[in-house]
């Protein structure tokens, strides 16, 4: 093979494995975000009070927390590309599974495709260093308003859909299988790839563990408390306001709304990120966003799209921001993958409490002002970290 067709096909394949890149980052939330509008269905269907309908919005962050720490292990051992390919295939199914009428069949599949989700979130920042070390905030930002998007779309569209003839909430959760597949079609080639297995020297650990290092702890807080706010708005906020009379299909609407929003700042962001020398000022603004839009909800719940656009700039620049802290704070994608588990771990196991903190105090005291007190706490101490861990140093 001449040496213009070696160039050409790495070419292809170079674009391959970024739109790849891309689709799994839009399955990592569209599976979770479709659950909230039609949660009151579900707890009617399937006789879930308060309490198990709040474990069933936080299963998937524990589960996300969990893998975490196995996630860079296992990706080592096995190659990124391969363990990422079953990722994908695990929220195929699990998706499926969810969606069917057997007994249990909700709390398995969430489970399955939450523990594909959680090894795509892990992997995906260290695949990214590794094979885009020049353009990896451009790469995250695109896969992040991929996240972003497909998020919104699956919760605007979810009673949409199951208001459909001859459908239910089961289709609204059910259809993004198709999602899934296609993202699968389109890494199979990775999974063939010369990156199947990693070399001797890949498997070193890094020098400095994120555990022991201030950075890390930063890092990880700044990720665990935006992502308790985002969680619990997305699970809880179509419940919220249909106490002030909102319908579920117009707070679907205002969450598309509220998504839309994280995209256009996730692409913002990333622009921002590669501009500024450290990330402080973004950290300090996304947290300001955030705190905004709670504070709004909390005391003005009658203008709650104002209040969702405001909480949707947050949420934007706080995902994409993260994300690229993951590898803005360290040497390798060893590390990174290290940073990205270490953080998720922390980070979703906090934001875990988040949603189901917020169905015990509401059934505990019949109103959402101690739940919304909650998200406005937790909102000013993003401004905190995020500001800390903006800061332009590395783990050494």
């Amino acid at each position: 093979m001449s040496s213009s067709n070696i160039s050409v096909s790495s070419r292809q394949g170079g674009l391959v494995l970024y739109v790849g890149i891309i689709l799994i980052g839009a399955n990592l939330r569209a599976p979770i975000t479709s659950l909230g509008p039609v949660l009151p269905e579900i707890q009617q269907d399937l006789r879930l009070d308060g309490v198990a309908a709040g474990l069933l919005n936080a299963l998937p962050l524990i589960i996300f927390a969990l893998l975490s720490l196995v996630a860079p292990i296992v990706g080592r051992k096995h190659g990124l590309e391969r363990v990422l390919g079953a990722a994908i295939a695990a929220i195929l199914v699990g998706t499926i599974v969810r969606s069917l009428s057997f007994p249990a069949a909700i709390w398995v599949g969430t489970i399955l495709l939450s523990a594909g989700i959680a090894f795509g979130n892990v992997l995906l920042p260290g695949l990214v260093k590794r094979d885009f070390p020049s353009g990896g905030a451009g790469l995250i930002g695109l896969y992040a308003a991929a996240m972003a998007g497909m998020a919104g779309l699956s919760a605007g569209l979810a009673v949409p859909i199951a208001a459909l003839p001859n459908l239910s909430w089961r289709w609204s959760l059910g259809c993004w299988a198709l999602l899934s597949l296609v993202t699968a079609i389109v890494w199979l080639p990775q999974m063939r790839g010369r990156h199947n297995h990693l070399a001797a020297a890949d498997t070193a650990q890094p020098a400095v563990l994120p555990w022991r290092h201030p950075i890390g702890w930063q890092v990880s807080l700044f990720f665990a408390l935006h992502s308790l706010v985002f969680y619990a708005i997305v699970d809880w906020f179509a419940s919220y306001v249909a106490a002030s009379g909102v319908s579920p299909a117009t707070a679907g609407l205002q969450l598309l709304v509220y998504q839309v929003v994280a995209v256009a700042t996730n692409l913002g962001g990333a622009a921002l990120i590669r501009r500024f020398r450290d990330q402080r000022g973004l950290g300090l603004v996304c947290g300001v966003f955030l705190l905004i839009g709670t504070v709004g909800l909390l005391l003005r719940p009658d203008l709650s799209l104002l209040w969702l656009v405001s909480a949707g700039m947050g949420a934007g620049i706080a995902m994409v921001t993260s994300l690229t802290l993951f590898t803005l704070r360290t040497h390798d994608h060893h590390q990174a993958g290290a940073l990205s588990g270490m953080a998720q771990f922390v980070g979703y196991l906090g934001a875990a409490a988040g949603p189901l903190l917020v169905g015990v105090l509401h059934d505990a005291t019949g109103d959402w002002r101690v739940p919304l007190s909650l998200l406005v706490a937790a909102s000013a101490l993003v401004m905190v970290f995020a500001t800390l861990a903006g800061r332009p140093r590395v783990i050494r």
